[in-house]
């Protein structure tokens, strides 16, 4: 991953390598966030507040994954520990590990052709993502789902619904839970093929390798594309 920054003394370009990131990372980083919104009063006004841990969470995840660092200066013998990087940019980093989302409208349209139907009986739904690693951009990356039922909808939007509420809590603070483990179960129901992914220099073909070597975070964000767009 690389770090392009400009400061006092010109520009740095920076480069961090980290071990790839698992499922247990994700989840621990999602649980490490502690996010809570609260009902506040803002020049005594209603407001809604939101906190969340993210520099804390994306610094611990950083720290978990960490390798090595080119690129700073001040190091003793020329190591550079995780200790050393400085917080802000361990978040930048962590933030670019989760740059994935789903592709826009000119980044999958192809040649004009006929309207087609919005079909009411299709067997599959392909979602389109783009992402981002170490600078290059990923544009075709495709997952192809079973068409969800209306049980599976239901769900979705439990799992998005969730909230865990403070009890005495005079601002009505509430909890909001990791929501990762149970859209990564939806994925890994739903999924049948994905494109523009591999492993070992290999397309990732098989649904059971799918759903073993797919980012968490890939998941995540096709998943709610599946149900939200």
């Amino acid at each position: 991953m690389w770090l392009r920054l400009r400061g006092p003394a010109g520009r740095h370009e920076l480069r961090h390598l980290l071990r790839p990131p698992r499922w247990e990372d994700w989840r621990d980083y999602e649980r490490s966030l502690r996010s809570t919104v609260e009902t506040v009063e803002n020049d005594g006004q209603e407001a809604m507040r939101f906190d969340s841990r993210a520099m804390e969470a994306a610094a611990e995840l950083y720290d978990r994954l960490f390798r090595s660092a080119e690129g700073y200066h001040g190091s003793q013998n020329g190591c550079v520990t995780a200790e050393m990087i400085p917080l802000p940019h361990k978040e930048m980093v962590v933030r670019g590990l989760g740059d994935v989302a789903p592709a826009t409208e000119e980044e999958t349209a192809g040649e004009p052709g006929a309207e087609s139907l919005f079909s009411l009986d299709a067997d599959t739904v392909e979602v389109a993502l783009q992402a981002t690693r170490s600078g290059k951009k990923f544009r075709n990356l495709a997952h192809v789902f079973r068409a969800p039922t209306a049980a599976d909808h239901v769900e979705y939007s439990r799992i998005s619904a969730q909230a865990l509420y403070v009890r005495g809590s005079k601002t009505l603070k509430s909890i909001l839970p990791p929501r990762l483990p149970g859209l990564v179960a939806l994925y890994d129901r739903l999924i049948q093929q994905v494109r523009g992914y591999g492993v070992a220099g290999q397309p990732l073909g098989e649904r059971a390798a799918i759903v073993q070597h797919m980012d968490p975070l890939h998941k995540k964000a096709a998943v709610q594309t599946l149900f939200e767009e």
